[in-house]
């Protein structure tokens, strides 16, 4: 990832790894310690000491002076993900172009791009491409906050 953001390049990737997975982070912009908890996508999960776990969490972000939320990306961003992978990383020649494009213009798009790229050439580059995107957005919305990064 190239440095385009006041935040160290680590702290960008790790939020962008849990976000990715659904996570929500929290970031604590004085001394850059990240933590997660899940996000909707796990819908209302509960299992007695994971329970415990998250719960203690958030007593630790609720404890520091200042404190920033990365929610995970909306549908429609993640989708947009997709659609970009698919138009800028795929040659036009490719088979599975055309087979990427069918799966996420019907129902249960997700899935079924998933379904497509998983068994194919293009999924390292997928999830390569992926993560720098997210990365991207991260940044976006850090640098798009008036706080200083100043631990270093």
């Amino acid at each position: 990832m190239e440095e385009y953001s006041k935040y160290p390049v680590e702290v960008i990737s790790g939020i962008a790894e849990e976000t990715g997975m659904g996570m929500v982070c929290f970031l604590n912009p004085d001394t850059l310690e990240t933590e997660s908890v899940p996000g909707a996508s796990y819908g209302s999960y509960e299992c007695g000491d994971f329970d415990k776990y998250y719960q203690e969490v958030y007593r630790k972000v609720e404890r520091w002076e200042k404190r920033v939320r990365i929610d995970p990306p909306e549908p429609g961003e993640s989708f947009g993900i997709m659609e970009r992978f698919i138009r800028d990383c795929i040659p036009d020649d490719a088979g599975i172009k055309e087979r990427l494009r069918k799966a996420v213009s019907g129902r249960k798009p997700f899935r079924n791009f998933k379904y497509v790229i998983d068994g194919s050439e293009y999924r390292q580059k997928w999830f390569d491409f992926r993560r720098g995107q997210l990365e991207r957005l991260v940044a976006d919305y850090l640098n798009s906050l008036d706080i200083d990064a100043s631990a270093k």
